[in-house]
């Protein structure tokens, strides 16, 4: 199998300045560079320069692929987005990690199935689907890191007594950008079922507001003015971030005073791996249902189709001998599938011999078409 590495690199909070774009050039010289965009494939060499340090220095998305079966999503944020407290518990060696580099936190995703085969998906693609996670997170959901867990605990890379992190609300119901993570990272549905079943529904839309209106009422003033502070800085995106995580972490407190340590209780990872045997009996179980429910369908469908054939079989047999008169091999084949289709509809009317007799009447009038004869023989109409 020939080598092919795909990479894109993505800068979104600010455009690379001539300079910068004359530095990527030195990189490559048949890489597709923008002030926003650096992109290129590979079916032999390599990248000369260091995507870690490409992304410390320019970009704020990364994303690699090799047909060897390597995946690689970065992310970067500024540093101030999330703590290392909240980043921990989710970080597995070779599946998700993070690292502070001067201003920014850069979040790493990895990938590597070596038993992929030849049948990948257009990389080109992903970039588009992976990068509101970064938007996601800035907001303080919190799933993408989640699922970078998750997909050490699909792997089999983590031990069973361990516990799992805190489980984020809504793993039930993830946004278009983190079931193409899920896909991408290639956890099994199986696990993202027994996952979610941990996981608290999002917040009615209407509590939300209600508990912010709440929120807003008790900021403090120096608070508050901290806040339209960023605003005029033009710090917008900042000022975003800082009030979300703020009403967030109020939103923690609380639950936290009302629930005592109850959030504190998770489950194991071999708990969670019972469940994941759990919802794959569940999801084998449904799956048969679903077969089983469709081939009733047609075979409900086929009966329904017979029924209305058998109101006319005067004109359809008229229609097979006109069929095999016309002597051609295509016209051949719509004689015999509508005489397939005869011989069910009489034995739906119990009248199998009357049937017969018809056939045996049809081969003789066209004994001398061989090819015909042939299909007939070959569908068993004798």
């Amino acid at each position: 199998m020939s080598e092919y590495q795909y990479y894109e690199f993505l800068a979104i909070d600010r455009s690379l300045d001539p300079s910068e774009m004359a530095a990527l050039r030195r990189l490559s010289t048949r890489a597709e560079i923008t002030s926003t965009r650096f992109q290129n494939e590979y079916n032999w060499g390599d990248l000369k320069g260091s995507p870690d340090k490409m992304m410390e220095k320019y970009f704020d998305a990364h994303v690699y692929f090799a047909n060897w079966g390597t995946y690689r999503l970065m992310l970067r944020l500024p540093k101030e987005s999330m703590d290392k407290r909240t980043l921990i518990p989710y970080v597995i060696d070779d599946f998700f990690s993070f690292r502070y580099t001067g201003d920014h936190l850069i979040l790493e995703w990895m990938r590597n199935d070596e038993a992929q085969d030849g049948d990948w998906a257009d990389p080109e693609g992903w970039m588009a689907q992976l990068i509101p996670i970064r938007d996601e997170l800035e907001r303080g959901d919190l799933r993408a890191l989640y699922l970078g867990w998750l997909q050490g605990v699909n792997v089999g890379n983590i031990a069973e007594d361990d516990d799992e992190p805190q489980v984020p609300a809504g793993l039930g119901s993830l946004t278009a950008a983190q079931s193409s993570l899920a896909e991408f990272l290639g956890i099994d549905a199986d696990f993202l079922s027994a996952a979610a079943l941990a996981s608290p529904s999002p917040q009615d839309p209407s509590q939300s507001e209600r508990k912010m209106s709440e929120w807003v009422a008790g900021i403090q003033r120096k608070k508050a003015e901290d806040y339209l502070l960023l605003l005029l800085q033009g710090r917008s995106r900042q000022a975003e971030r800082t009030i979300r995580q703020d009403f967030t972490a109020s939103l923690r407190d609380h639950c936290l005073t009302e629930k005592g340590d109850s959030l504190e209780k998770t489950r194991s990872v071999a708990e969670l791996l019972e469940e994941v045997d759990r919802s794959r009996a569940k999801r084998i179980e449904r799956d048969k249902r679903e077969r089983l429910r469709k081939l009733e369908e047609r075979r409900r469908q086929r009966e329904r189709y017979l029924t209305e054939l058998a109101k006319d079989f005067g004109g359809h047999w008229k229609q097979a001998h006109e069929l095999a008169a016309r002597g051609i091999a295509s016209a051949h084949d719509m004689a015999r599938d509508l005489l397939v289709d005869l011989s069910e509809a009489y034995s739906l009317e119990r009248k199998q011999d009357e049937f017969s007799r018809e056939m045996a009447g049809f081969r003789a009038t066209h004994a001398r078409r061989k090819a015909l004869m042939k299909r007939l023989d070959q569908a068993g109409l004798k």
